[in-house]
């Protein structure tokens, strides 16, 4: 683990080097496929910046392909049709447990904005014992949530209870109005839509820490230092999508409404709850964020340890952001 851990601090090194000149640059590569999950609404910069044309200014190609789930993701990292990835960081993780080279790049997505809610008959994460929660893929970040969270309240995750594999949002929901499960994790607006419908708020992402690494930037090592210029221009796109974002809540409403497909009232409220989570300079969680989730990652047998930085982290393009970030 230290050579390869030299190795990676070496490669980490070079990059800087080359953004130090790489205005000077062509592209490495103008045609990007960016994965995400699924699609919904915390993604709303890159939604805007390839609404407004932001990568086109920044000379890129890039097609948002949303997947089924972040282990999905990963899947088609690995076989080679997605260059760089947003998704959760515990997806990215399983990348890594698996042998692939793959790593973090950036962050700014810092929202703990998941909640559980169960039937109406369900008022607790007590009460659940024999019930089938939903989460969109086993190993996905809901998935290790869901576990932590039933740990954490006495209920064995793989005893006590039936989780089941139920994908995105919407279809889970519906599996919830059709009574095939009694519990379901949520983000917004899913989350608004449940307490509307007189669903039972039982749980709370917030109760385990304010902020949480929620969406992280990610791509194979090589990409990471065979093509800066490519990940500077991205990520200049983004950090405008960010700033359009936070500076017009109007349009930021409509892209949320007609990419996630519910009406102007929820998508109002959607963005209310997450906007301030948002971080153009890619950093990552507070301190307490992080211990939040690597005590997760702990608990369900996934990691013996908290991991150093260089084991899943190229801070690079973090580190020299005041150097590429748009005027």
């Amino acid at each position: 683990m230290r050579a390869k851990s030299t190795l990676l601090t070496a490669a980490a090194a070079a990059l800087m080097l080359c953004l130090g000149s790489a205005s000077a640059q062509d592209l490495e590569q103008t045609k990007v496929t960016v994965g995400l999950p699924v699609t919904t609404s915390t993604f709303l910069p890159l939604y805007l910046a390839e609404e407004e044309g932001y990568f086109k200014e920044e000379g890129l190609e890039v097609e948002l392909v949303a997947f089924r789930g972040g282990t999905d993701l990963v899947r088609g990292m690995v076989a080679g049709a997605v260059d760089v990835a947003v998704g959760a960081m515990a997806e990215l993780m399983v990348g890594i447990r698996s042998g692939q080279e793959i790593r973090a790049f950036y962050g700014g997505f810092n929202m703990a904005v998941f909640e559980w809610y169960a039937v109406p008959e369900i008022t607790s994460i007590e009460q659940t014992k024999g019930k089938r929660f939903g989460v969109t893929r086993f190993g996905s970040s809901t998935d290790y949530l869901t576990r932590y969270v039933l740990n954490r309240n006495g209920l064995n995750p793989e005893t006590d209870v039936q989780i089941i594999q139920g994908g995105g949002s919407g279809a889970r929901m519906a599996a919830m109005e059709a009574g095939q499960l009694d519990v379901n994790i949520y983000a917004p607006p899913e989350t608004f839509m449940s307490a509307d419908q007189g669903y039972s708020k039982i749980y709370d992402q917030q109760d385990i820490a304010k902020d949480y690494p929620n969406h992280t930037f990610y791509a194979p090592l090589d990409f990471l230092e065979s093509k800066p210029n490519t990940i500077k221009a991205l990520l200049r796109a983004f950090v405008k999508g960010v700033r359009l974002a936070k500076a017009d809540r109007e349009r930021s409403i409509k892209t949320i409404s007609q990419r996630i497909g519910v009406d102007e009232a929820y998508a109002g409220r959607t963005y209310d709850d997450f906007i301030d989570e948002v971080y153009e300079d890619g950093r990552f969680p507070s301190e307490a964020g992080m211990k939040a989730f690597w005590e997760i990652g702990i608990e369900n047998g996934e990691y013996d340890r908290a991991w150093s930085e260089e084991e899943y982290l190229v801070r690079t393009f973090m580190d020299s952001y005041d150097e590429w970030k748009p005027e």
